[in-house]
């Protein structure tokens, strides 16, 4: 990495924001926002001569300084218009704050309907599957339950609460679906916060964006992008759910946001999340006679612990700032392990911890008459990760311990204790050259180091000098470019972009202690381009076509380079992944009805993916091509006053090809492992108010999930199920190298108490009590029982 490219961009960035804030005048600023706090965007603000639209989170700005006494009239789709009188006089700079109210009765024969937020995100030529969750927050439901019931996607979790979660997205997963809070890698809080464990309540929505990821949020992701989108409303609200529920969990989550005089605010976001997750699964375990039986037992050494604290504090609505926030989050995370990556052997003791500490920065500002937009993000953590297996013996799957002289259960034992260091600064600018054409920028610069000492583990041969003293960098900077515009009267909207890729990694090869000289460290760098585009066109006010294009690259992770000191060896001659997406998908909607069909092509060089090498020791390396194409078919319907259904089905058909080696070209061919090619979702929920007293509402539902079999290993293409699409009949294939058809079905209620403050909820997660699989067939729970109690106050006193 060249540090004088980061630096120039980083200084251009400064140096324009503080020459633009030299043209910065006194102004009128406000924002507008419906009952509930969430922002209206596109509200209609006139000032004496000057006509204003809000923007996306609601906020707007006079174009010029206003004096005297004006009268300023505000109106949107939608919503009664408001009227007020201002004295300029005596004020060089007011921020208002206006609260629109929907309108109650309709005109005969006429309708005009506005769209929030969400519907706008979701009609964007970039497409993304946007979850309100603020829909589901009362429910007892986790944000990866919700997430599976999208389209394309597959949250795949590796046992039960807060254990990993891998997203799937069109078949593209692991390390080439990224993840993004508010638009900033999610990484920089280092696995405290993930979709495996935040809670829905302190989420405004989800972005899930399939194939194209768009240039603001400034990632490499090959195969899609998650972000996860906080509640940015700094009224004086306050917030609180627990949740109790089988298998000795709790989750308990609070959040509190107030607003001072002078535009200071101030919140904290919190949430503990705990299970034993001691619930059955059938396993082979070994009878007196040494030989495999199958057996049904409870898991003995599961546990999961998980606090998460994030404090801020901020100014807002300043002449030199538009919002200033600081913010520091602490998080700890105590995981038992209770087998390896397979369900192969028990283990009885392991131990995993990471806990960190992280303060950031963000400061937001427009300039130029709102022309500019600046947002800049820089982070710091500081994380610690600690895995201990020391225990002499071993345990069977009873909880039995027979007691040993060899230390630790797993292959390699470990008193490891490794510290990261990890930056990250992001650095957003719009330019609004006309109201039809806009240029975005984004850069990212990620800088992490790696540094610890474990006594149990490797040491550099003919030394006893721990391979993990040896401190190890990586960087990586991505820098997007990219040109909004449209035409005919909006009805064609593209959006064209570009963006450069790179990467510098600095350590030392420790694998089998191989390397002698303790000096020589190895450098490794790459760089490359990615371009594409996006069209929309708006057929209707009902109906629009839209496709994109993208050629792009996913860079090596710190991990899959150096390893991780265990089983996975380090691989200094990595290089970038390489991808083709291309989307194409047609939309239409009615106020009762909505209908989407997309279709997508990939074509992906080089995949990164863990092979073995050498027993027990697996490696990263660049292997197979993988080529495919789907399609998904997304509907709802309100049906009568009360009741809406919803669902969606997803085919596709990815597949090895251009295998190098000649050994392995009987692969060629055959479908990605371990990936399902077929699933559907349907959901049925209702709404009943005034149910049994004045102003409640119950509001039940249902949801029923199904995945079609899949394959844990290669198979010839004859020996797949055949029929229409392979979605009949059964494979040619032994069962231990499958996972069969899955049916998950979730039934539950929401009671909203008459006072709107407080909500009970109960659900019953796979009611039938089937048996579900995920990663290589580890099993997820039965049947379980949720029930969780929210409170919500809207606005409260200071």
């Amino acid at each position: 990495m060249r540090y004088s490219y980061s630096f120039a961009f980083l200084l251009f960035s400064y140096c324009l924001t503080n020459l633009l804030f030299a043209q910065s005048n006194d102004r009128i600023q406000g924002r507008v926002i419906q009952q509930d706090g969430r922002p209206i965007a596109e509200a209609t603000i006139k000032i004496a001569d000057q006509t204003i639209l809000s923007r996306s989170d609601g906020s707007f700005n006079s174009t010029k300084a206003i004096k005297g006494r004006q009268i300023i009239r505000l109106s949107a789709i939608g919503y009664v218009p408001h009227m007020d009188t201002l004295d300029m006089d005596n004020a060089k700079k007011v921020f208002l704050e206006i609260t629109l109210y929907p309108k109650e009765n309709t005109i005969d024969q006429v309708e005009v309907r506005g769209k929030t937020q969400i519907q706008k995100l979701r009609e964007e030529p970039i497409r993304s599957i946007v979850i309100d969750t603020k829909a589901a927050a009362e429910q007892p439901t986790s944000l990866a339950e919700i997430m599976n019931r999208a389209p394309g996607i597959r949250i795949r979790q590796s046992g039960g609460v807060g254990n990993q979660v891998d997203v799937s997205i069109n078949g593209f997963q692991g390390n080439a679906v990224q993840y993004f809070r508010d638009g900033i890698p999610l990484e920089y809080l280092g696995g405290g916060y993930g979709i495996n464990n935040v809670p829905i309540n302190q989420l405004e929505h989800v972005e899930i964006y399939k194939g194209v990821v768009p240039v603001n949020l400034g990632g490499d992701a090959l195969g899609g992008a998650v972000n996860l989108v906080t509640n940015q409303n700094h009224k004086k609200t306050f917030q609180a759910s627990y949740e109790v529920g089988s298998f000795n969990t709790h989750l308990i989550n609070l959040s509190g946001q107030q607003q001072f005089q002078n535009n200071w605010f101030a919140g904290i976001d919190a949430f503990v999340n705990y299970s034993d997750n001691d619930y059955q699964v059938d396993i082979e375990t070994v009878d007196e006679n040494a030989n495999l039986k199958p057996a049904r037992v409870k898991l003995f050494h599961n546990a999961y612990k998980h606090y998460f604290t994030e404090a801020y504090a901020g100014i807002k609505n300043k002449k030199w700032a538009d919002e200033l926030r600081l913010s520091i989050a602490l998080y700890q995370i105590d995981r038992q392990s209770q087998h390896p990556a397979l369900m192969t052997n028990p283990y009885g003791a392991i131990k995993l911890n990471n806990k960190g500490i992280v303060p950031s920065i963000r400061y937001k500002k427009s300039f130029w008459d709102d022309r500019i937009d600046l947002d800049q993000f820089v982070s710091y953590s500081s994380t610690n990760r600690h895995r201990t297996d020391t225990v002499k013996g071993t345990f069977d799957w009873y909880g039995k311990f027979t007691p040993g002289t060899s230390v630790g259960e797993s292959p390699n034992p470990s008193l490891a204790s490794i510290d990261y260091k990890n930056i990250i600064s992001r650095t957003a600018l719009s330019f609004h050259i006309a109201p039809q054409h806009q240029i975005h920028t984004n850069f990212i610069l990620n800088r992490n180091t790696r540094q610890g000492s474990d006594p149990l583990g490797f040491r550099f041969t003919g030394t006893d000098i721990d391979v993990l003293s040896k401190e190890a960098t990586y960087q990586k900077s991505i820098l997007g470019l990219s040109w909004a515009s449209n035409w005919f009267d909006k009805r064609l909207t593209n959006q064209l972009f570009i963006k450069h890729f790179s990467f510098t990694s600095k350590g030392i090869n420790a694998f089998l202690s191989n390397d002698t000289d303790l000096n020589k460290y190895k450098s490794v760098s790459d760089q490359s381009w990615g371009f594409g585009n996006a069209v929309k066109y708006q057929i209707n006010n009902r109906s629009f076509l839209r496709a994109s294009v993208e050629l792009t690259n996913r860079l090596p992770l710190q991990e899959e380079l150096f390893g991780d000191n265990d089983t996975r060896a380090p691989n200094f001659d990595l290089k970038p992944e390489r991808s083709f997406n291309a989307n194409l998908g047609y939309r239409y909607a009615t106020e009762n009805f909505a209908a989407e069909v997309g279709t997508f092509y990939r074509r992906t060089k080089g995949m990164i993916l863990l092979t073995p090498i050498q027993t027990p020791f697996s490696q990263y390396k660049n292997l197979d091509s993988i080529q495919g194409y789907g399609f998904d078919i997304d509907l709802s319907y309100r049906l009568f006053k009360h009741f809406e259904i919803t669902g969606n089905a997803t085919w596709q058909d990815l597949r090895m090809v251009d295998i190098g080696v000649p050994l392995y070209k009987w692969i060629e061919g055959t479908r990605l492992t371990n990936t399902p090619y077929f699933f559907s979702n349907i959901g049925l929920k209702a709404n009943f108010q005034n149910v049994f007293t004045k102003n409640d509402a119950i509001k039940p539902y249902i949801h029923y999930n199904f995945i079609r079999e899949f394959y844990l290993v290669h198979i010839p293409k004859d020996k797949e199920a055949d029929g229409f699409l392979g979605l009949t009949g059964s494979s040619k294939v032994d069962t231990k190298d499958l996972v069969p058809d899955q049916s998950l079905m979730n039934v539950g209620f929401n009671y909203v108490f008459p006072s709107s403050k407080w909500s009970l909820s109960a659900e019953v997660k796979n009611l039938m009590d089937a048996k579900l699989y995920d990663y290589y067939k580890i099993q997820r729970p039965g049947r379980s029982v949720h029930v969780k109690i929210n409170y919500y106050i809207k606005s409260f006193k200071s």
